[in-house]
């Protein structure tokens, strides 16, 4: 017995250094700079976005290899609001690009300090009456030429030969300047909004597609242009803005980020959430680095230490209850109407499928007091509402809330796959 002592005693010692390292990494999380380096975990990326953005060729995998389109995508810079420079790409449609691709072959590689609107590829757009475009905001890491992304954007074109994709690094990632933040971040995505409706494409035929991290950024630019006072609300809760003084709260509302007009309300042809979180906070709190290493999760049995970490997040991204403020919105105006989409996939390891299924039901509750819910809390039929669910939620399950003539005012669909994320698009 007393041989083994020795190796209670490393073993004792080891584990006080797990510990120890443990409890470091969370104090060091408690700072904003760790904190949105961990949620947007591609800032190592810069040296492997340039060469990437060079040639600014699309690179698609397929069974026969790489597919190198000449001038496919066109990069872009746009400036923000607030003197961001934030890089893009508009990608055009398969078919759209095989009846000009002699044109587009012979063109010199666009740079994207040029003016986007002296492009071939905007040309084509603009000059179509019937072009759609989906604007992608990608997950959380890197930029966007990287990993499944250009596999996506080209599922997304050859869906159909009217689709145009917009996508953007985020402020601080690949090409873009600046840091990220949950202010910065969504007026980023404003700011890319802006640019494709300044081309001249009405919002009727624009279509808003996030995925991941993406998904947050989705929600608060639907919201924000769906109702301009709500959103800056969602902004100011947060918990740094709780602790601005006065002086500084107003220059917070001056929305340096996302421009001082006053616009009227917009609605897109559809908002989609491809894997979806309902807030950062609650997220974290079963969040596995790399799917594998907990977070907070080792702190489950000590909720004052998980409330003390989770206080001192500095980007909270509530998805859930912007999705509730916008369906509201929505509810209180009798000319517009909402369609949204939540994707989700059953073996999700980052984000649990079930933050889908919440953020669906947040949405749908905004929906209560139209529906006519009983005193169960079950939803009564009423003339022009309906819903309906298909499918097991051990198998693939689609839930449809809709609500006006011909589902015309309101329509929620939720969609749970056993598919890899990656292949739901």
């Amino acid at each position: 017995m007393p041989a083994l002592l020795p190796i209670f005693k490393k073993a004792y010692w080891s584990l006080v250094a797990l510990g120890s390292i443990y409890a470091s990494l969370l104090l060091l999380l408690t700072h904003p700079t760790p904190q949105r380096q961990l949620e947007e975990s591609g800032c190592f990326y810069k040296i492997d976005a340039m060469m990437h953005y060079v040639q600014a060729k699309l690179m698609i995998r397929q069974d026969t290899g790489l597919i190198r389109l000449e001038n496919e995508v066109t990069p872009f810079f746009l400036t923000t609001p607030d003197g961001e420079e934030i890089y893009g790409w508009h990608i055009l449609p398969l078919a759209v690009y095989a009846q000009n691709e002699r044109q587009l072959s012979r063109q010199p590689p666009w740079s994207p300090s040029s003016n986007f609107t002296d492009s071939l590829a905007c040309k084509l757009l603009i000059e179509d009456p019937e072009a759609r475009v989906i604007i992608n905001f990608h997950g959380n890491a890197g930029h966007v030429a990287q990993g499944q992304r250009p596999a996506t954007y080209r599922s997304l074109t050859s869906a159909s030969p009217k689709i145009h994709v917009f996508t953007v690094d985020y402020r601080g990632f690949g090409l873009s300047t600046g840091a990220p933040t949950e202010r910065g971040v969504a007026a980023d995505g404003v700011a890319l909004v802006n640019f494709v409706l300044n081309l001249g494409i009405p919002p009727s035929r624009i279509v808003i597609l996030g995925q991941s991290l993406g998904t947050a950024v989705s929600s608060a630019v639907a919201l924000h242009f769906a109702d301009p006072v709500a959103a800056e609300k969602h902004l100011l809760h947060e918990p740094i803005y709780k602790s601005l003084s006065t002086e500084e709260s107003a220059n917070v509302e001056n929305h340096a980020e996302f421009g001082n007009s006053v616009q009227k309300p917009i609605d897109f042809a559809a908002v989609i959430l491809v894997a979806s979180f309902s807030s950062l906070p609650k997220l974290l709190l079963n969040y596995r680095i790399g799917g594998f290493l907990p977070l907070l999760s080792p702190l489950r049995p000590y909720p004052r230490f998980q409330k003390f970490f989770l206080g001192r997040l500095h980007d909270t991204w509530n998805t859930s209850s912007r999705l509730t403020a916008l369906t509201s919105t929505i509810m209180n105006s009798p000319e517009r109407s909402l369609r949204l989409h939540i994707l989700h996939a059953r073996n999700d390891w980052d984000i649990p499928w079930r933050s889908g299924e919440e953020n669906f039901q947040k949405a749908e509750e905004a929906l209560y007091p139209t529906l006519n819910p009983n005193e169960e809390g079950k939803v009564e039929k009423v003339e022009g509402t309906g819903v309906e669910v298909s499918g097991e939620i051990e198998d693939n399950q689609r839930k449809e809330v809709w609500l006006g003539e011909n589902r015309s005012k309101l329509r929620f669909e939720y969609f749970f796959k056993l598919w890899d994320t990656n292949k739901l698009l």
